[in-house]
Parts: structure tokens; sequence; C-alpha cells
């Protein structure tokens, strides 16, 4: 055995395999060897990585800024997974997602991102590929689009002018590239990532689109080199360390407070909109689970409620019949379900298991055990848990996300079709926000007139809101670096193809049907009998049509987009009607 210590290991040259401190996925038996793992990684912060501590050090300093063990850990939910590889075992892919360049001459601007390229969560990856990569072949044959461009139709980019615009790149003709690492499901690897990054390819900028953990992990070595970074998936904001909340300036975040997405489908939508007041929760091993217990708890505390049950289980579980039947016990009205898609979907097949499907609201009221499902965005506001679920998934299945992720409205095709004859299908959700980030750097590099951090991200906190993937800008400010508001959630329902049976009845909206009756007609965007989560138009009405009256009214609710139950006649609204509660189903 070599007698060199292992502190004096020197971290790898370029090119080399990135070694991983972090603790084992299963945890030595023995103590000693416990102990030992967490010397190593101790010994690994002092020898000089950045970030690359242990749980108990994480957690220490997440007590110190104020934050909560649950939020301290949280995953963005679309892909939080055990992955189980190492970062040893990361091998680039020649050529792809994975940029194995030298960093670029004065004629390149590089953007580093760190996503999810790898085991079950590599569909995030994809997502953040399709639109960030589109985004910068727009940017480098077009330039930006000029701020007449961007909102020449109602508001909307016109990007048929956009395509006939010859001077590409930014800058006077300097061109971004995307250079993409793996998170590899390790705040650890991030890091080592990050570092790697910044002194062999010296980004600019940088996207979080992997772990929430990372972008804690990576507040040091952000905050040493000033490096402007947005959080296209992930969020801090809700745990209350975002800037100015905290000293991380360096931090943007374009991604909905899950929060906000508490507040109003619990405490607007099943407390006061259904009036449910029996709840019970099931909710992943995870920070997802134990964060929503947190938040869903403070909420209901506030109307003087609390959950009859808490029940939890393991990421990738297939079989939760015994909480259910626990939790069956109660005879809640409303079941939280905290987790992500697949499990999500297992936990529905459970609820069939025990006939304790949803049918309606007079069901969930009383009649026996039939409760209304409500879940979190990344599980019940993904397509992906309908399809794995089957006919587990039933309609009125609730949960949020936010308006400007909504893509479907006629205003604009342009932006789905020019994804469409990039990659050849339809984007399925989420990769409008890596490419915004990508746009709201490259304009904030031009309105900086460099790259100089300082001022960039002085760009960011000053310049004019930018929409080009998004139905609604993103914009931050000096004292706001969030690029959404509370009035910018939305409601997300499940859908099956057809309108469920149901007196007072409801039709499916104008994605899933067309309208015939507006001029122009407006085709279906759906295909026939799809199955999927679509916009509830009844949530949080009041802001929304306070902020976006023309979008969200005149486009939306007047032109038949979304669930809308259940209308009543009101000539006193532009659109000819109101939207009441009286639907048995949602």
């Amino acid at each position: 055995m070599s007698g060199k210590r292992w502190r004096d290991i020197d971290p790898p040259k370029p090119g080399e395999p990135t070694p991983s401190y972090e603790q084992p996925r299963k945890n030595p038996g023995a103590r000693w060897k416990r102990k030992l793992a967490e010397e190593r990684m101790e010994e690994a912060g002092e020898k000089g990585w950045d970030t690359p501590m242990n749980r108990r050090q994480f957690l220490d300093v997440a007590k110190k800024v104020g934050t909560g063990v649950a939020a301290s850990s949280f995953l963005y939910p679309a892909f939080l997974a055990a992955c189980g590889k190492t970062a040893d075992q990361l091998t680039p892919a020649p050529g792809g997602r994975f940029d194995v360049q030298e960093a670029g001459g004065g004629e390149t601007i590089n953007i580093g991102v760190i996503s999810i390229y790898s085991g079950v969560g590599a569909f995030v990856g994809k997502l953040v590929d399709h639109g960030g990569q589109l985004a910068v072949e727009q940017i480098n044959k077009h330039g930006l689009p000029t701020p007449q461009i961007q909102t020449a139709k109602n508001g909307f980019p016109d990007f048929d002018a956009y395509n006939r615009q010859t001077v590409g790149g930014i800058l006077g003709g300097k061109k971004i590239r995307l250079i993409a690492r793996d998170d590899n499901l390790s705040a650890q690897v991030a890091v080592s990532a990050i570092q790697e990054l910044i002194t062999r390819y010296n980004i600019k900028g940088l996207i979080f689109a992997g772990l929430y953990d990372d972008i804690y992990a990576a507040k040091k070595i952000l905050q040493q080199y000033n490096l402007p970074a947005i959080a296209a998936y992930g969020d801090v904001a809700s745990v209350g360390q975002l800037y100015p909340q905290t000293n991380y300036r360096q931090l943007f975040q374009m991604f909905p407070p899950d929060i906000w997405g508490i507040q109003l489908v619990v405490g607007e939508y099943a407390l006061q909109d259904r009036g449910y007041s029996k709840f019970a929760y099931l909710g992943d091993n995870t920070a997802i689970g134990a964060q929503g217990k947190r938040l869903i708890g403070d909420e209901l505390a506030k109307h003087g409620k609390h959950l009859l049950a808490a029940e939890q289980y393991n990421v990738g579980d297939v079989d939760m019949t015994a909480q259910l039947q626990r939790i069956k016990g109660t005879g809640c009205n409303c079941l939280l379900i905290w987790g992500i898609a697949g499990d999500t979907a297992h936990a529905l097949e459970s609820v069939q298991r025990l006939n304790g499907n949803y049918i309606d609201h007079d069901h969930a009221l009383g009649g026996g055990w039939h409760p209304q499902i409500v879940g979190f965005e990344g599980g019940a506001a993904e397509r992906t848990f309908a399809v794995l679920a089957g006919d587990a998934a039933r309609i009125g299945t609730m949960s949020y996300w936010y308006l400007g992720g909504i893509g479907y409205i006629p205003e604009f095709q342009p932006a789905v079709d020019t994804f469409k004859r990039r990659w050849g299908v339809a984007p399925t959700g989420g990769e409008n926000n890596p490419a915004d980030a990508v746009y709201l750097f490259a304009s904030a590099f031009q309105a900086a007139g460099g790259t100089d951090p300082e001022k960039v991200i002085n760009a960011l906190e000053t310049m004019k809101g930018v929409n080009f993937s998004s139905i609604t800008p993103h914009q931050f400010t000096k004292d706001r670096h969030i690029s959404l508001e509370k009035a910018d959630m939305v409601g997300v329902t499940l859908e099956r193809g057809r309108a469920a049976p149901t007196s007072p009845s409801y039709t499916l909206g104008t994605e899933f049907v067309g309208n015939s009756k507006v001029n122009p007609p407006i085709k279906p965007f759906n295909p026939p009998g799809y199955v999927g989560p679509t916009q509830f138009m009844r949530f949080n009405q009041e802001a929304l049509l306070k902020k976006h009256e023309k979008l969200y009214g005149e486009v939306m609710l007047k032109q038949g987009f979304g669930t809308q139950c259940t209308k009543v006649p009101d000539s006193s609204t532009p659109w000819g009607f109101k939207l009441t509660n009286a639907c048995k189903i949602h």
C-alpha cells in the first residue's frame, strides 16, 4: 500500500476521471468505515475541492443560513432518482452533450450547463439540450431579436421576421457555445465539473438544470469567481435562499417556487374552492417529500387544519398499499401525493387496489373512500405519471405549473414549429426554460458590452424581460432575483381525451377539440385521444386576470383553452361567462 496520505492526492488533470468523495450510497456497515468515509470527504474539502461536503457538513451549514433539513437537500422533482453511478464511471460522449474541445477563442463565449445526462434522469438532459442548443443555433445564425421583433405579434415574437435576420452572434459577431456536464446526481460531481468549466473552458455564465443541491454546493465557487448563474430548473426561493434574502447575488431563478403552488392548490383550491376538511399525505423519503410535507402542513395550519396522516415511501417503491391502507382509515377527502412521476403512478395503482379511485367531488366528501388527488408538480403535472398509471390516473387529478410554460396557444405556435423543424418532434414541456436562460445570458452579454461578470450580473438585474421561448417574460431586478410572480401560477388537471360524463357537463379545451367559431379557426393542438395534464382555468383567476388580462382573458378564456368549468353566462365579462365551482369533477 502506498505511503502517500489520502489527503495528498492531487485533483485530476484535464481529461482524467473526476473522483467522487461523496458518502457511498450504501453506508458502510462498520462504524470505523463510516467514520473513514466522512473523514475522506472532509479532507477532500481541506484539499481545495470547493464543496465536497458530507451530509453532516452540509446540514450544519444549512442550519447556519436558516435552511431546514428538508430544504437543504431538495432535488428538482422531474428527475430525482437513485442513479447509483459515480464520477469515476462518467464517460463523456464524443461530439455530443459533453463538449471536449478546449476553451473557445475570443470569438466564442462559453456558457456552462449542469444537468443530468445519465441513468433514469437522462431525459432531463435531453430537454436541456433540445431547448438550450436550439437557442444557441438561433442566436449564432440570426443574432438577438430586436425589441420590435420580440413583441411584434401582439406581445409575442415575430419568428418569421427573426429568421430573416442575417447578422448572427452577439457583440459584433461572437458566437455562443454551451458546454454541458453531467451532475451524476451528486453535488460533489457538479462542483468538480463547474471548477473544470471555469478553469479549462473559461465559461462566462452557468445554467443549473440538475440537482437542487448543486446550487447550494456551488455557491462558494460561484462567489469566488463572481460567476453569474441561472437556475432553469431548481428552486431556492421557497426556502428563502435567493438574493437578497442571502448574499448569493450571482444566482437568478426562473423556476416557479413550490411554496406558491402549495398555497394555491391546497389553500385556495382544496380548502376554499372544494371545501375539503380531511387531508392525508403520502410522500417520498427524499427532501421532496420532507419539504412538501412541511409546506403543506404550514398551509393547512393557516386555515386551522392539519394532516390526519402522513405516510412515507422509498423512491422506487412499487407497492404502497400498506401506507395507503392506514391513510384510508382516516377517511380523508383529499390525498396529497408528493413524489416524482413514476412513484406517483405506483401510488395511484396502490389506491386503485384499495378501490379508492377518485370519482367526483360528492364521493370524495362521503360515500366510501374516494379522495381527490392533489400532487407535486414534478409528479402529477408530468404526463409521464398518467402514461405509467394507466386508468389508475383519473380525470380531476390536480397540480400546478406556471403560465409561461403553457405553449399551446396559436400566438406561440411559430416557436413550436421552429422546435419541430430542428428536432423532428414537438416539445414535450420544459425545453423553454433552458432556451430562455440562453437568451437571457446572450442579452445580458450584449447589454453589458462584454462578459465582465459584475457588468453581466448588473445587466440581468436591469434589462427588459426575455420571453423568446416562453409566453410570459422572464425579468429580474436588483432586489428580485426570481423572474416569476405568484400571479403567474396556473392550475393543472388531468384529462383523458374526452370530457368525463358529469352534471353539470363541461367540454375539453380548444387544445383538445379545436375552435371553429373563431376567425381564423383553431385546430386542436393535442393528438386524438391524448391523455395528459392541461391547464385548469379556474385556478388563481383573480391574480391571472389582473396581471395577464389579455393573454389569460382575451386569448385563453375567450378562445376556450384549458378545462373551463363550470361556465355560467355573465354579460359583465368580455368573454361572456364566468367560471364557478359547480363542476363535480374539478
